[in-house]
């Protein structure tokens, strides 16, 4: 049993895909380790009551980093000195590399894409440099694995561990779910996901869903999730706006919803429901999908997916097993292709492709990592 402290401005009560991980990463290493985190503000409200936490307020973020620092130090004075310090993401790089300074610790760094790309010199001066300082940098995919080649990362000290996603013990069936949404007679086509520019759905819409729409009156396309504050697209407009535009162009208001914000229970049921997952990303500059988790997430429920091969997607989509990966921008391509699996896609094999990104696997080689590095 090692002596962990997990450090991440990314954990709940802060929603999304890298807080899941996080959070998932700090359930694994409790298992077999004392773990310590450094978190935001109310993560204490989602770990046992005798968890060891300091959390702090994350704006801004400079304070967020100085005041975790501070903390981190205070726990290596009351008897908590760690033997490994653990970082949610390259944002926390420094306090990483700082904490295991003063505590000659060993240290492990999560990275995600766009913590290694981001747009900001400011970033690229000050953060991106401490990936070299780190004993284990930790993928999430091997696209992710080769931005952190290119920014100097050495090969040998890079791992790729792929996210998870939960299991789908008793699944609603695809059946129920459509039953339950009144779509016995639809097809459903499903985005999930932040409307930011990368996501590509105003695009999708104009140039790929706008035909299927046309040829198929009981086409449906349901979009879940809201936009983020700052989402502007290239025409300056938000993102939410442009998806709008798009849809009022081509008369698509009846075959078009956008659902906005959605419970864990309303997506279990979406992925369900869906027929096909569409996952149409575009290149985006200072901006890059690490992963594609939604994608994994609608093979459990049996749904398969087409996308763009786009950053990191081509380990979250496999052609054959849980869908198709398309060449960036060709929409008839891709219009072709999600043709394809609504007329025939195997929900059972979507359901086997995404049974090996469980949790519980994605702990095991968390372990093995570590283990490596206290070697």
């Amino acid at each position: 049993m090692a002596r962990i402290t997990l450090v991440t401005r990314n954990f709940p009560p802060m929603t999304g895909g890298m807080e899941r991980l996080v959070h998932e990463l700090y359930r694994s290493l409790a298992r077999n380790h004392e773990v310590s985190l450094l978190g935001p503000a109310g993560s204490e409200e989602y770990l046992e009551p005798t968890a060891n936490v300091r959390s702090t307020a994350v704006s801004p973020t400079g304070v967020f980093l100085l005041l975790t620092l501070f903390k981190g130090l205070l726990l290596r004075r009351s008897n908590n000195r760690p033997d490994l310090v653990i970082g949610g993401s390259g944002l926390v790089g420094p306090v990483v590399v700082f904490l295991a300074k003063f505590a000659g610790a060993k240290t492990i760094l999560l990275v995600h894409g766009l913590d290694i790309i981001a747009d900001s010199r400011l970033y690229q001066w000050l953060f991106v440099p401490f990936l070299k300082r780190v004993d284990l940098v930790i993928c999430n995919s091997k696209n992710t694995a080769r931005l952190a080649i290119a920014s100097g990362v050495d090969e040998q000290d890079i791992a790729v561990v792929n996210p998870g996603v939960e299991t789908q013990h008793r699944p609603i069936s695809h059946q129920e779910a459509k039953r339950s949404l009144a779509l016995d007679s639809k097809t459903m086509l499903l985005s999930v996901g932040r409307l930011i520019p990368r996501k590509g759905l105003a695009e999708f819409i104009a140039e790929s869903f706008a035909n299927l729409a046309a040829e198929d009156p009981n086409l449906v396309f349901f979009i879940a999730g809201t936009e983020p504050s700052g989402a502007l697209n290239k025409s300056g407009t938000s993102v939410l706006a442009d998806i709008e535009n798009a849809i009022s162009a081509h008369g698509l208001a009846g075959q078009v919803q956008l659902l906005g914000h959605v419970s864990d229970d309303e997506i279990s049921t979406l992925y369900a429901a869906a027929d096909v997952f569409v996952f149409p990303l575009v290149e985006t500059r200072g901006d890059v999908e690490g992963f594609g988790m939604v994608a994994i997430e609608a093979a459990s429920h049996g749904t398969p997916t087409v996308a763009f091969d786009c950053g990191g997607v081509g380990d979250a989509v496999i052609d054959g097993k849980n869908g198709n990966l398309i060449n960036p921008g060709n929409y008839t391509k891709f219009s072709e292709a999600t043709l394809h699996l609504l007329q025939g896609g195997s929900r059972d094999n979507a359901r086997d492709f995404a049974s090996h990104f469980s949790w519980e696997n994605y702990g095991t080689q968390i372990q093995g990592c570590i283990e490596k590095v206290l070697i």
